[in-house]
């Protein structure tokens, strides 16, 4: 007569156990560690893609108002007051519902050598301290008030070389040229420009060297 035997089944063995919970644990921090970069990621594509916008309303903005361009004066009378003030741009141009993706408020402008952002919404004033040696100014004493992340920064008459402004060379596209930079999270900024000195710079490379003129005459 024979009798059943029950066969036991194996089981997690208590290493397996402990080796599956700290994979696991490793994953989360490694997912923690990754999530805060992402975001950030995020919110600076979002500043991005807002400062984006925000040039080419300014561009609107010199078409529909006879090529007057907006003024960088940092006054905030100036700012705010003038018919080509900066606030006076960014309230007709700028949507209502673009705002800094950190703070959940509109976008502080910051102009020329002015240690001061402002709320062109609500017409709040932010102090703001040291200045950006990085910026090209347009004399050795030019100097930018150095900003705050979701700041954004306006130089009329300039370029963007890089991260920084750089209107040394604004000269040579008069009034139309301009350049804004936004700060972002982790230290660095992003800078666009409206193209008009490159494309000046692209005529005179571009400009045949002994043009003829009205009689068809070759000149020197």
């Amino acid at each position: 007569m024979r009798f059943a035997t029950n066969k036991r089944k194996k089981g997690f063995t208590l290493v397996e156990v402990v080796l599956v919970l700290a994979i696991a644990g490793l994953i989360m921090v490694m997912v923690l560690i990754a999530l805060p970069a992402l975001q950030r990621g995020q919110r600076n594509t979002q500043r991005r893609r807002d400062l984006s916008l925000i040039v080419a309303q300014m561009d609107k903005w010199r078409i529909h108002n006879s090529n007057i361009s907006v003024t960088d004066n940092g006054n905030k009378t100036q700012a705010f007051s003038k018919k080509n003030g900066f606030c006076t741009f960014y309230k007709k141009y700028v949507p209502a519902d673009m705002k800094d993706p950190s703070t959940g408020e509109p976008y502080k402008a910051a102009l020329w050598n002015v240690k001061v952002a402002y709320n062109c919404i609500t017409g709040q004033t932010f102090q703001r301290n040291g200045y950006d040696e990085t910026a090209v100014g347009r004399s050795p004493n030019s100097k930018w008030a150095k900003m705050e992340v979701g700041d954004i920064q306006y130089d009329d008459v300039a370029m963007c070389d890089g991260e920084v402004f750089n209107d040394k060379m604004g000269k040579s596209a008069g009034v139309h040229a301009f350049a804004m930079r936004i700060y972002l999270e982790g230290g660095s900024t992003l800078c666009l420009d409206n193209g008009m000195i490159r494309k000046e710079q692209s005529f005179e490379n571009t400009a045949p060297a002994n043009p003829i003129n009205a009689f068809g005459i070759i000149g020197n």
